[in-house]
């Protein structure tokens, strides 16, 4: 049976929608094994085989750098907190455990120092873990020598931690409510080198400090 040209048109369309219909379904149909939290993981700790589970997404739902294999992520460390259910990605996790909330790492040969800050001083309160930032020593009159003068004693040192008044890791006010809701900026962790403890210590009682933020660009 020959057909007329408009149902040749219709009989093409029939199969090219076919072949779109079974692109979309083969598509929908693919799935991929992730690995997820089994349970919440509130401490930073390595990641045991009790912490995780597998569970079989659409293909299209998973992240380009999701955890597909458990064997993947045992003995490495959250570099936040991770909750029951979550799809664990490559960039959630570390080799080593972080030393602080902030998930940054003190690097070897390096101390861990806080500086007493308020929030005028810490850029405005704009400095956050992993910045980089000039410390500013102003001697406070009656304790400094009086020849000593405004010093810079490290610069383009790492911010490893923001830590509030309470001594607990730094909240941003919310402000949605009073404004006597939240912490304010109590201290400032900061890398140095072990060359420069004692300066620090010195400082730290005979001076107020300034952070100057360092450009990474």
């Amino acid at each position: 049976m020959t057909l007329s040209p408009p149902r040749k048109l219709l009989f093409a369309f029939a199969i090219l929608a076919g072949c779109v219909s079974a692109a979309f379904y083969y598509v929908a149909a693919q799935r991929a094994d992730v690995v997820v939290l089994a349970r919440d993981i509130d401490d930073p700790r390595p990641i045991t085989r009790d912490d995780v589970d597998v569970r079989t997404l659409s293909a299209d739902l998973v992240p380009s750098d999701a955890v597909q294999r458990v064997e993947d992520v045992l003995g490495l460390v959250p570099r936040a907190p991770l909750f029951r259910g979550q799809l664990v990605v490559k960039r959630a996790l570390a080799e080593e455990l972080a030393d602080f909330r902030s998930g940054q790492a003190l690097a070897a040969g390096f101390r861990a120092v806080a500086i007493p800050l308020t929030a005028v001083n810490a850029v405005g309160g704009a400095v956050v873990p992993g910045a980089r930032v000039d410390v500013l020593a102003v001697p406070v009159v009656g304790r400094a020598p009086p020849t000593r003068g405004t010093e810079l004693l490290v610069s383009g040192a790492r911010v490893l931690d923001v830590r509030g008044e309470s001594g607990a890791p730094f909240t941003p006010r919310d402000q949605k409510t009073t404004a006597l809701a939240g912490d304010r900026i109590g201290s400032v962790v900061i890398a140095i080198a072990l060359a420069d403890e004692v300066r620090f210590a010195d400082r730290i009682g005979t001076s107020t400090f300034v952070l100057a933020l360092v450009s990474t660009r």
